[in-house]
């Protein structure tokens, strides 16, 4: 009897611990004293008072020595949650205004992660509604994915007028008032409401100020077939415009979700873009119609019309009743595209984010320190990019760093400023890098990021690599960024992170030795 009392007792006793040690880690000395160790336990213990000691802790790390490794440790536990206890938790502190919008985004997207089911009724708070833009984002898209996963508990919904408890649902995800809901996107089956619904997400993709609240509505479009009419009629609009993330965004969600009603508009638009050099989209546009069609024509629009002129009615028909296409061929990478560290680059507006981290200044690259290669390469290569192209660079501390007030011409001038940037850097900071990522990626000119790094970061938002692709996947569904990485240390430890950071966006890794 006694044994069994102390055994009930250990997990309490266990908790009470590990809350005394992460508590009292706000310095150095303090984080050191086991709150790594304390909040690794932490993340797998499985109950309520686990939850809110989570909860609890999570704002208050912000600022700490080190918050960041313990923040992500708690996000790791929140994603475990596996009963309807934990997620309820979770989504009652989400709707709170009091709490920080990072600790209630992560909520959010660790609801939509979990396996638990969350109450309907929970999430379904009109807080939500008035949340700041990147709580409702992540808010609809969680809900779009509990509803799909059948993760809602409808039961204690409150119905009114409406038919069910899961139309009450579907009615907030298909109510934008000028917000294109992304929750809707996992929607399978939409209702005759829901598809007139999606006109006022056409006219999202054609004049949304925000390119973000464009690419979500591209995305949702491309994502019903109902719906490509108006993504296809979009297409023009998209291409018109000067923002290049909803461009990267309207191919990748063409391809994606197979959307063959698109060729005549892409082939439209490899007409437009052929006419700029230099210019990532013309390659990816031509790379999307062969996806699409098998056919092999290259990135020539005057082939492509011809061929559609000839064929690409009986096709398309084929196509829409579901036959297959030939397999596509293989994009071929152009002899004139700019190459770094070997990597091929082929971009109008390539943002460099290079690792600010003390380890970039000690590790070695033949004579050099990886610091000092970057910077070498950063020169070379800007100084060999054709006339049109711009660029920035920015090191990645513990805020990252730019070195102009924004993108520049690729010119002798300003490489020669960019490497007297990189130079004047101490590269002892921690770095911030899934920060960097979000900061560089709302700016909707850029189309392409080369991250410089020896992996890994140690600062911000996150440093967890898993928690990090999974945010980066995010921001890539709102950009269409593309990110090619640079893995300069003669370390493999995070080589398999700087491939997936790549791979995600469409983009290559590289690991130059010397």
């Amino acid at each position: 009897m006694l044994t069994a009392l102390i055994l009930s007792l250990l997990p309490c006793a266990q908790l009470d611990a590990i809350g005394d040690t992460l508590h009292a880690a706000t310095d150095k000395s303090t984080y050191e004293n086991g709150a790594y160790q304390a909040a690794k336990e932490l993340a797998e213990i499985r109950s309520p008072e686990a939850m809110e000691l989570r909860l609890d802790l999570f704002d208050d790390k912000m600022d700490t020595y080190r918050g960041v490794y313990l923040r992500d440790w708690f996000f790791s536990g929140f994603l475990k949650a596996s009963t309807a206890e934990e997620a309820n938790l979770m989504a009652d502190a989400a709707a709170e205004k009091k709490r920080s919008e990072w600790q209630r985004v992560v909520l959010l997207r660790a609801l939509g992660r979990c396996s638990a089911t969350v109450s309907g009724k929970l999430m379904l708070d009109k807080s939500f509604d008035k949340a700041p833009m990147a709580v409702h984002r992540e808010w609809a898209t969680t809900l779009g994915i509990l509803l799909h996963e059948k993760r809602l508990d409808l039961s204690k919904v409150k119905l009114g007028k409406m038919e069910s408890a899961e139309a009450v649902v579907r009615a907030r995800l298909a109510a934008p008032k000028g917000r294109p809901w992304p929750g809707l996107a996992y929607v399978a089956e939409l209702t005759d409401a829901e598809i007139d619904m999606l006109s006022s997400l056409v006219r999202v993709a054609k004049k949304a100020d925000q390119s973000g609240d464009c690419a979500i509505a591209l995305r949702t479009l491309a994502g019903h077939r109902e719906a490509w009419a108006g993504f296809t009629s979009a297409a023009t609009f998209v291409f018109a415009r000067k923002f290049n993330s909803p461009k990267a965004v309207y191919i990748d969600a063409a391809v994606k979700n197979k959307v063959v009603s698109a060729v005549p508009a892409l082939i439209k638009a490899l007409e437009t873009e052929g006419l700029r050099h230099p210019n990532r989209f013309s390659g990816d546009l031509g790379a999307a119609l062969r996806s699409l069609t098998g056919q092999g024509f290259g990135d020539n629009a005057k082939t492509w019309n011809q061929w559609y002129s000839a064929e690409g009615a009986a096709w398309l028909q084929k196509a829409l009743e579901g036959e297959p296409s030939a397999k596509a061929s293989k994009r071929v990478e152009r002899d004139t595209v700019a190459r770094f560290f070997g990597l091929a680059i082929d971009s109008a507006n390539v943002v460099f984010l290079v690792d600010g981290s003390g380890s970039m200044s000690t590790n070695k690259m033949g004579a050099l320190s990886c610091a000092e290669a970057a910077a070498k390469e950063v020169e070379g290569f800007i100084d060999g990019l054709p006339k049109g192209v711009m660029f920035q660079v920015v090191v990645v501390e513990q805020e990252p760093v730019f070195a102009f007030k924004k993108m520049v011409p690729a010119s002798k001038g300003n490489a020669a400023k960019a490497l007297k940037f990189l130079n004047s850097r101490p590269f002892k900071s921690t770095s911030a890098l899934y920060d960097a990522l979000d900061q560089v990626q709302q700016d909707p000119m850029v189309d392409t990021i080369v991250v410089i790094s020896d992996g890994g970061s140690s600062a911000g938002k996150h440093q967890y690599n898993g928690h990090i692709l999974d945010g980066a996947s995010r921001l890539f569904e709102r950009s269409g960024v593309r990110i090619h990485t640079v893995l300069v240390t003669d370390s493999t430890r995070h080589e398999k992170f700087m491939k997936d950071l790549a791979s995600l966006t469409g983009g290559k890794m590289t690991a130059p030795t010397d």
